[in-house]
């Protein structure tokens, strides 16, 4: 009997494990989403960048080396007035006049050269040309700003690091979700396949009464248009198909039509933890949380270093290099100079509000640790009851199947025999077609679920 054989395989769907599920199991395709999904490759790079700013962050604790060259050229600018000519000149006159006088009273007087009369001079501040040309070697002794900006990109890492964790959670979920979504799309199909089969016999038979003037003609194209209304359900069973296979390829970042093989569901998952336990796993586990203690971490570092921008910052800085009108490299030419260089601003007026930005940010992340801790509660005690409903769903299920089974049965007996009409043999098929799929759905929601709840507590 074909119903018979649809039933054998709704239960072999459950049973038997395949050679090729045992070797492309649900583990090898979520480690397999892992390495390659796109979207956790982006937040893996997100992570190296975070990893890359801590680095820089350390690295200004550092000395830093430096050349440093200026060549200049000038023209005008302001003078420096040297009044040469009036301090000396009355002396050089004097000098003159007595050197003239001796000379005239003594003809063996020295003859002396007069001296010149000399002019005032006016140096310009700027010299035409100069060059300085110097290795500067300048390191922090102390500075409150370097030392809590590495301590906010250590924080951020960390957030980064979690973000990558909640993403490789959520896909494992998204990928055991689409897994058994295509699963249950699978099932479905062949549900409708056999189902077809069933409609295509009762048609032959439906025909050979016909011919025998059992029943009209009108019965026959009835069961005709059943038969074309199993094609139009097993049509869309195979779109849903393809659709469930192309987005869990998608995940997997695979071709869209890549085979997938289905792990027989032989073990269905119980809860083991009650609720108040999945509550404080999920307390405990859930990387959200983690991320916002990191996040109030770096406010309170972001409070301090605001605060700290009232402390003086010190530097030590080397200089070696050459100064001149030209490139002479000489002994005269090299200078070295050191500097112990402190800056401390004494008033800054905006540095008050930005502590007080920075303490009401961080009254914000408190609470939005506080809503979050919330939000995962009621995800957790959603999922918990979900699983408890999938349960009893399957066991409705499986009762109403069977009894569908058995009274599809019935009516087909009593239909061969000319005591039940097509309209009844139909209306048997359908509902037993129907809890077919409502029985295959169950198993399957019913993982969905679990993968759900694993979500939820982080486990």
């Amino acid at each position: 009997m074909i119903h018979r054989i649809i039933r054998l395989f709704v239960f072999f769907s459950f049973v038997t494990i395949t050679a090729g599920a045992q070797h492309n199991s649900l583990e090898q395709y979520v480690q397999q989403a892992l390495d390659n999904n796109l979207a956790l490759q982006q937040k893996g790079y997100s992570y190296e960048k975070s990893l890359a700013a801590l680095k820089e962050a350390r690295q200004m604790f550092l000395p830093q080396l430096s050349l440093e060259a200026r060549y200049s050229l000038a023209r005008g600018g302001r003078t420096i007035d040297i009044p040469v000519g009036d301090l000396v000149n009355p002396a050089y006159q004097n000098l003159n006049l007595l050197n003239n006088i001796a000379h005239s009273a003594s003809p063996d007087y020295p003859i002396i050269p007069e001296y010149p009369t000399i002019p005032n001079e006016s140096i310009n501040f700027l010299r035409e040309s100069e060059q300085e040309t110097k290795v500067r070697v300048a390191m922090p002794v102390f500075n409150n700003s370097i030392l809590h900006n590495h301590r906010i990109k250590q924080h951020l890492t960390e957030v980064e690091r979690t973000s990558v964790d909640i993403y490789r959670q959520e896909l494992i979920k998204e990928v055991k979700t689409a897994y058994y979504n295509y699963g249950k799309a699978e099932v479905a199909v062949g549900i409708y396949e056999n189902a077809l089969a069933l409609t295509q016999e009762n048609l032959r038979t439906t025909e050979s009464l016909q011919r025998n003037h059992k029943v009209t003609m009108d019965v026959v194209y009835q069961a005709r248009a059943e038969v074309e209304k199993v094609r139009q359900q097993l049509a869309e069973a195979i779109k849903n198909k393809k659709v469930a296979q192309a987005y869990f390829n998608f995940l997997l970042n695979r071709d869209y039509t890549s085979e997938i093989n289905i792990d027989p569901a032989t073990i269905l998952p119980t809860v083991t933890l009650d609720l108040e336990e999945a509550q404080i796993q999920a307390t405990h586990n859930r990387q959200e949380l983690q991320q916002l203690n990191h996040y109030l971490s770096v406010a309170d570092d972001q409070v301090s270093m605001n605060k700290g921008s009232r402390l003086p910052q010190v530097n030590l800085v080397v200089d070696y290099g050459i100064q001149g009108t030209g490139y002479d490299i000489n002994r005269d030419a090299d200078f070295v100079m050191g500097s112990v260089v402190m800056s401390w601003s004494l008033f800054n007026a905006p540095t008050g509000a930005k502590v007080q930005q920075s303490r009401i940010a961080k009254l914000e992340l408190e609470k939005k640790k506080e809503e979050a801790q919330r939000q995962i509660g009621l995800q957790v005690v959603q999922a918990y009851y979900a699983i408890e409903s999938a349960q009893a769903q399957i066991d409705q299920a499986e009762a109403e199947a069977a009894a569908a089974e058995r009274a599809y049965e019935l009516v087909e007996i009593k239909y061969r025999q000319g005591q039940a009409n097509l309209i009844e043999l139909t209306n048997a098929r359908t509902q037993w077609t129907n809890a077919q799929e409502s029985e295959i759905i169950a198993h399957y929601d019913l993982l969905i679920r679990q993968a759900e709840l694993e979500r939820a507590t982080a486990q």
